[in-house]
């Protein structure tokens, strides 16, 4: 007999488990190759959590697919992934990359859920929600047992409530003096450089052992608009004498054996560079000065055209997997 409390499934809802199912499948070999190439134990029972989070997930999507008469994604496999590859990044890395993966966690399953109707989808994002913050919380307490984690600068604050009574506090060099940035900017322009610290070594890795001299300059060109954003974020901070956070030596090791196929690669890019365009907006709907809106604007246009590039290569190689589609019933007539 059929349920007719149980809803259909929404377009919303069909998306995020799609986009869920592919990043949870490359994760899987990412992390694989991590476990495999660990030296520092004290961080195998992170690895090995955010492994698992991500096999769940997807036995739980592929689950929900089929009952509901939906093709199950290809993703992505072992084959894309040499776990005899030598070490590409230092152990270091692995721990902030968990770090992102908590927080871009946290972002994506909460938006995923706020368009979300059924209880058992509903379910299954307020879970990922969860697991996203024990991850993060987990990584954070072990970078900083460690003295890894860069922390936000601390600076000292005005004491008195004031109102703003002049347009010359939006501006930002233009036509009047600037002035000194406010905590929720400073906050917005240090997970920037995090982030760009983080995705920077990612793609410098890829660049050093993707297979073609194509994917090469395409990852080598990221490199340097990591480093473009970098350096201007810093900028705002050495020009006000505000603490810049402390960076580390590079991640990335001298291997040039690459542990994943270039398909891997390029999609994880791709996804990374998403969700830097994410951050620029967050940081452009927070930034009250002129100069850092600018920033923050001309920064998601670099960022959105040097991803485009990216889906351009993935539809050359036939490597870009179509999302779910509406069916055109006129097409089909």
């Amino acid at each position: 007999m059929q349920d007719k409390t149980r809803l259909d499934i929404l377009s919303s809802e069909v998306s995020g488990l799609w986009s869920t199912y592919m990043y949870d499948s490359l994760a899987i070999c990412v992390l694989e190759h991590f476990i495999k190439t660990l030296n520092d134990t004290e961080i195998h029972f992170i690895l090995k959590y955010a492994e698992d989070m991500s096999r769940e997930h997807i036995n739980l999507i592929s689950g929900i697919f089929e009952k509901d008469g939906l093709t199950v994604p290809e993703g992505f496999t072992r084959e894309d992934v040499d776990l005899d590859a030598p070490k590409l990044f230092t152990d270091p890395f692995y721990l902030f990359y968990l770090l992102n993966m908590g927080m871009i966690g946290m972002n994506n399953y909460t938006l995923i859920l706020n368009h979300s109707s059924r209880i058992d989808i509903r379910n299954f994002f307020s879970s990922c929600i969860r697991e996203s913050v024990e991850l993060y919380n987990m990584t954070v307490d072990t970078l900083q047992k460690q003295g890894l984690f860069i922390k936000s600068p601390r600076i000292e604050f005005t004491k008195n409530i004031d109102f703003i009574d002049t347009q010359d506090f939006f501006a930002g060099g233009w036509f009047a003096q600037k002035r000194n940035l406010l905590a929720q900017e400073i906050t917005t322009i240090f997970a920037n450089l995090r982030f760009n610290k983080v995705g920077g070594d990612l793609i410098a890795a890829f660049g050093q052992v993707a297979g073609s001299a194509k994917l090469k300059d395409y990852f080598f060109k990221g490199r340097e608009l990591a480093t473009k954003k970098t350096k201007k974020l810093v900028e705002f901070f050495t020009d006000e004498n505000i603490p810049v956070p402390s960076t580390f030596d590079s991640f990335v090791t001298d291997s040039t054996v690459s542990p994943f196929s270039d398909k891997l690669m390029l999609f994880h890019i791709v996804t990374l560079i998403g969700s830097s365009i994410i951050q620029d907006g967050a940081g452009l709907a927070t930034a009250m000065r002129h100069d850092l809106q600018l920033h923050f604007s001309a920064s998601a246009m670099d960022s959105a055209k040097y991803s485009e590039d990216g889906l351009d290569i993935l539809i050359e190689n036939r490597w870009l997997e179509q999302p779910p589609q509406h069916i055109n019933h006129k097409r089909l007539t």
